[in-house]
C-alpha cells in the first residue's frame, strides 16, 4: 500500500500507537526512496562509463588499425623492393661475379704472365652447370624422404594346435583323468544257448597331468616406449605368437621334468600300414589304423605337416611325368584350407620335415589354468636404468584319453 504523508493536526490528533506506527512506515518509505534514487544515479554513472570505454575501445581499435596497416604496407614495400634487388643480386652473383671468380682462378698463371705490349689475353668464363641433388643440395636427404611413422603389421591370423584341440579349465595345480588302455574281447552273436555270452572287459588307467608354465619377458627403455607409438602393439602381437609357438612345441612334445607330461608325438602309436606314399599313409593312418584300433570308436579329424610338406602334398606331382596324379577329391584346398582325406592339415615347422601325426582331436584336451596374460613391471632394478619389463605367460596342460587315436609316422616310406 503507497505511504501517504500526514499533516501536523493530523499526527496530533492520533494515538501514541498510531504515531509510533505512522513513524516506523514514513522512515521506511524514505529509505526506499533514498535507495532507489542511489540505484538511478550508479545506473546513470555505469552507463556513462560503457558509453566512455567503448568510445576510447573503437578509437584505439581503430586507430591500431591503422597504424598496423601502415606498418603492413611498409614492410611489403620492403619485402617487394628487396626481392627485386636481391634476385638481381642473386643472378648477378651466380651467373658472372662468381664464374669471373672461377676464370680468373683457372687462368691464374696466364694473367700472372701477361706482358706489356701483348695485345690482348681472353678468359672465358666457365659455362653455368645443371643443378643437381647431389651436387647442389647435399644435405638434402631428410627433405625429400617420406617417412611413415607406422610398422605395418599383417594379423595373426594362423590357427595354433592349441586352438584345434577341445578346451577345458581347472582351479587345481593338477589333474587326474582316466584313460583308455585296451581291452580283451567283444561283442558279437549269440545263437548257442548252452554257451556263454561273448564277454570283453576294458583296461583303464589313472594318469596325472600337472599344470606347466609356458612364458617369455622382453626389457625395453622407457623412452623407446614413450617415442615409438605402435611399439606396445607390436610387443604384445610378436609376444602372443612367441607364445603360441611354445604351446605348440608342448602340446607336441609335453615336458621331461619331475612332474612330466606327455606330449601327442610321444603318446602317438607309430604306423603300421604297408602304403608307401605321402597321401595314402596320412589316409591309412587315419581312416584305417585309428578306426580299426579303437573298434570304430574314434574317426580322423586332423593331421599335422610342416608348411612345406603340406604345399608338397597339395600339388602331388609325379616324379616321371610331373603330372598332378592324385585321385579327384583326396586333396584339396577350401577357403585356403588344404585337406587330404577329408582331415584338416594343421601347419607346423615343430613336428619336423618328412613326419606326419595323424588324431582324432576328440581323444585329447588342452586344459588352460591361467589364460594368456601381458603384464608391465618396473622393479628398483629397472627402475634404476629406466627400464620396464614385460612378461607373458599362460599356465596349460595336456590330456590325452587313448593313445590309439592317434599315429604317427614318416611321410615317405623307409627302405
Amino acid at each position: 500500500m503507497e505511504f501517504v504523508y500526514k499533516s501536523q493536526a493530523e499526527i496530533a490528533d492520533m494515538t501514541d500507537e498510531q504515531r509510533e506506527d505512522y513513524a516506523v512506515k514514513k522512515r521506511a518509505h524514505e529509505e526506499a526512496l533514498i535507495e532507489k534514487k542511489a540505484k538511478e544515479e550508479a545506473e546513470k554513472l555505469v552507463n556513462k562509463a560503457k558509453e566512455e570505454a567503448k568510445k576510447e575501445t573503437e578509437d584505439l581499435l581503430q586507430k591500431s588499425k591503422d597504424e598496423y596497416q601502415k606498418e603492413l604496407d611498409k614492410v611489403s614495400a620492403q619485402v617487394k623492393k628487396y626481392s627485386q634487388t636481391s634476385a638481381r643480386r642473386d643472378v648477378e652473383r651466380s651467373s658472372f661475379n662468381d664464374n669471373l671468380e672461377e676464370a680468373i682462378k683457372e687462368n691464374k698463371e696466364a694473367i700472372q704472365g701477361f706482358k706489356k705490349g701483348q695485345e690482348e689475353m681472353t678468359i672465358s668464363l666457365k659455362a653455368v652447370g645443371d643443378m643437381s641433388i647431389s651436387a647442389n643440395f647435399p644435405g638434402a636427404t631428410p627433405f625429400i624422404q617420406d617417412v611413415r611413422p607406422g610398422l605395418i603389421e599383417s594379423p595373426y591370423n594362423r590357427v595354433w594346435l592349441g586352438d584345434l584341440l577341445p578346451a577345458g579349465t581347472s582351479q587345481g595345480n593338477s589333474l587326474l583323468y582316466p584313460k583308455e588302455n585296451g581291452g580283451e574281447g567283444g561283442a558279437g552273436l549269440w545263437t548257442d544257448k548252452e554257451q556263454d555270452k561273448p564277454q570283453m572287459d576294458f583296461d583303464l588307467t589313472t594318469e596325472s597331468a600337472f599344470f606347466k608354465w609356458i612364458a617369455g619377458t622382453v626389457v625395453v627403455e622407457r623412452e623407446m616406449l614413450d617415442d615409438i607409438p605402435w611399439l606396445i602393439s607390436y610387443l604384445r602381437n610378436k609376444m602372443l605368437v612367441s607364445l603360441k609357438t611354445a604351446e605348440n612345441d608342448f602340446i607336441l612334445n609335453g615336458s621331461s621334468d619331475s612332474n612330466p607330461v606327455t606330449g601327442l608325438l610321444d603318446a602317438a602309436t607309430d604306423y603300421d600300414g604297408d602304403f608307401t606314399t605321402p597321401v595314402d599313409r596320412i589316409i591309412d593312418a587315419g581312416w584305417g589304423q585309428i578306426v580299426e584300433d579303437t573298434f570304430d570308436f574314434y574317426n580322423p579329424t586332423h593331421t599335422i605337416l610342416t608348411p612345406r610338406d603340406s604345399v608338397k602334398i597339395g600339388l602331388n606331382k609325379a616324379d616321371g611325368s610331373k603330372e598332378y596324379d592324385l585321385p579327384a577329391g583326396s586333396v584339396a584346398f577350401a577357403n585356403g584350407q588344404l585337406s587330404v582325406g577329408g582331415l584338416t592339415v594343421a601347419k607346423t615347422t615343430q613336428i619336423g620335415s618328412g613326419n606326419f601325426l595323424t588324431f582324432d582331436r576328440n581323444a585329447t584336451m588342452f586344459v588352460k589354468r591361467t589364460q594368456p596374460e601381458i603384464r608391465m613391471f618396473e622393479d628398483w632394478a629397472l627402475a634404476k636404468k629406466n627400464k620396464v619389463g614385460f612378461r607373458i605367460e599362460e599356465r596349460a596342460t595336456l590330456t590325452i584319453f587313448n593313445n590309439e587315436a592317434l599315429v604317427k609316422g614318416e611321410l615317405e616310406a623307409s627302405g
